[in-house]
């Protein structure tokens, strides 16, 4: 007998879950079940490191091209670095140096370039023959060696001083095109 009786309670336990599941599923088909946002990742660029000293460089020819070095640096996952007092470095085949100098600003790790921004003092170009360029903002495309900015902006060599509101520049400032309000000084 004792046989017979568990025999029909797990059957019942068996029979109950299966009417259980089942209804739920009736119940729930065809509705969208969502996670509560505490469980879903906060949008946009997710942080994956922090790090005090931060030093990036590329090389052509197994030479380096340029190098980038930071006091500080925030990586997220879409290749972006958000860094703090900015340093570029450039050196030329003919191994002239060109350096940019910021307080704040954003790199796209894969392709190399950057945008520096002003906090407290300017965003500077100087260059190893006596060019300083000095702005707000200035961004930097490492392909083709390029600076610009849509700012005001001041270049001081040893035989000009020019200033304007937007200028285009390879960096070592052998090229340069102004876009407005142009004044120039040539000295000799």
């Amino acid at each position: 007998m004792m046989f017979g009786v568990n025999f029909y309670k797990v059957a019942a336990a068996v029979l109950t879950i299966t009417a259980i599941t089942f209804g739920s599923y009736l119940l729930m088909r065809g509705t969208d079940i969502t996670m509560p946002s505490l469980f879903h990742p906060a949008p946009g660029a997710r942080l994956i490191m922090s790090m005090d000293g931060f030093r990036f460089a590329q090389s052509e020819n197994g030479k380096v091209s340029w190098r980038m070095d930071a006091r500080s640096a925030d990586l997220y996952d879409n290749k972006e670095a958000q860094l703090q007092d900015i340093k570029i470095v450039f050196t030329s085949p003919e191994y002239k140096e060109s350096t940019i100098l910021g307080e704040k600003g954003t790199m796209d790790t894969a392709s190399g370039n950057a945008s520096l921004h002003r906090v407290t003092r300017d965003v500077k170009v100087i260059t190893s023959d006596g060019y300083l360029l000095t702005t707000d903002s200035l961004f930097w495309k490492a392909g083709e060696r390029v600076v610009w900015t849509a700012d005001p902006f001041k270049l001081l060599g040893s035989e000009i001083y020019l200033e304007g509101t937007g200028i285009s520049a390879n960096v070592d400032m052998r090229t340069i095109m102004v876009k407005n309000d142009v004044k120039a000084v040539l000295q000799e």
